[in-house]
């Protein structure tokens, strides 16, 4: 991961070294090859050093998840080491020696093969280390799944690291189910709320700066670093995140505002971000007025999103809220806020 780009801590790279026990140490015993495929279409793992496993049901099958309450990963990155932690869903699915591990917010995914023996998880045929061969002690109680590493050396010990940082929430118990347990989240339709008389809203994919006729008086979101102009005024959630000009909104930090008594006729926000920015909702005057899936506004080179803009409303003071839709954990990027007045 490439530290300085985002703005995190070199403490926030180091891992814990670990060791392999000569045992740990499997002997090739087939060229490596892909499986068939599922008929889901899932990949299954490819023999590395060990062959995959028969399919058989062991007492740690199931799927279990849990929810990293640090920063989620908002920006793209080509060369972020695997399973290094962020924030957001993490899901972990055991199905007859397959082992599936899911990323949420980015979509990163891994697999590998697995046994199990009494209280002893053995992990291989990880493609991001395939002549790692793990072993884990694992406790499930009152639902939930405990991993501790014996050895693991996958991706600089940033697996080990991963699974056994929290309890990982069955998705079989009973009651309701844990956040990122459903295959897929459904939200109501994008677009218009039921809006007041007169209210328009216009949806604009790309970056407004480069529209044909552009907002006036652009106000960067992230007024902790750049003043806006006079007479507009930004607040936000203090638990969201700065980044350069832009505010990310995440969970507890969810929220950002704009307010002007200035005779404007038109306000809007600029949304644009990585490809996992997520769903977010507009509220004028503590009306919602728009709500949809900020990547989907639009897509240019790479980055995603778009303007959307609110107006005919009447003279007066407003305020133009932004909140994002946690339901789905993902980081909704705001990079600014822009305005039309009258001739």
């Amino acid at each position: 991961m490439a530290v300085a780009a985002i703005g995190w801590s070199a403490s926030g790279c180091a891992v814990r070294p670990r060791t392999l026990s000569t045992a740990a140490i499997a002997t090739q015993t087939a060229a490596a090859r892909p499986t068939a495929e599922r008929a889901s279409g899932e990949a299954t793992p490819v023999t590395y050093t060990t062959p995959h496993p028969p399919s058989a049901a062991s007492p740690l099958d199931g799927t279990y998840v849990r929810l990293d309450t640090s920063w989620p990963q908002w920006w793209k990155c080509l060369r972020c080491a695997d399973y290094r932690s962020a924030g957001g869903i993490w899901r972990l699915r055991f199905e007859r020696g397959t082992l599936r591990v899911e990323y949420e917010v980015t979509g990163w995914k891994d697999l590998a093969s697995y046994t199990v023996e009494a209280d002893r998880l053995t992990v291989f045929n990880d493609p991001n280390c395939p002549e790692a061969v793990a072993q884990y002690r694992w406790q499930v109680q009152g639902g939930q799944l405990r991993l501790q590493a014996l050895q693991d050396s996958c991706a600089f010990g940033l697996r080990a690291e991963n699974l056994e940082t929290e309890g990982w929430q069955s998705c079989t118990t009973d009651g309701g189910q844990p956040p990122g347990c459903a295959a897929t989240v459904t939200t109501t339709t994008a677009g218009s709320a039921s809006l007041p008389a007169g209210i328009l809203i216009s949806v604009q994919g790309g970056d407004s700066r480069f529209f044909a006729t552009p907002p006036e008086s652009p106000a960067p979101a992230n007024a902790e670093d750049n003043s806006p102009p006079a007479g507009i005024h930004i607040q936000y959630s203090p638990k969201s995140v700065g980044y350069g000009l832009n505010r990310i909104l995440w969970w507890e930090g969810n929220w950002i505002e704009v307010s002007t008594e200035l005779p404007v006729t038109a306000m809007g926000v600029q949304f644009l971000g990585a490809a996992q920015i997520g769903w977010a909702r507009l509220l004028l005057d503590e009306q919602e007025v728009w709500t949809g899936k900020t990547a989907e506004l639009g897509h240019t080179l790479e980055q995603y999103g778009g303007y959307v803009e609110v107006s005919g409303f009447d003279p007066g003071p407003h305020t133009l809220r932004v909140e994002s839709l946690g339901w789905d954990y993902r980081p909704v990027t705001v990079a600014s806020f822009g305005f039309r007045f009258s001739p």
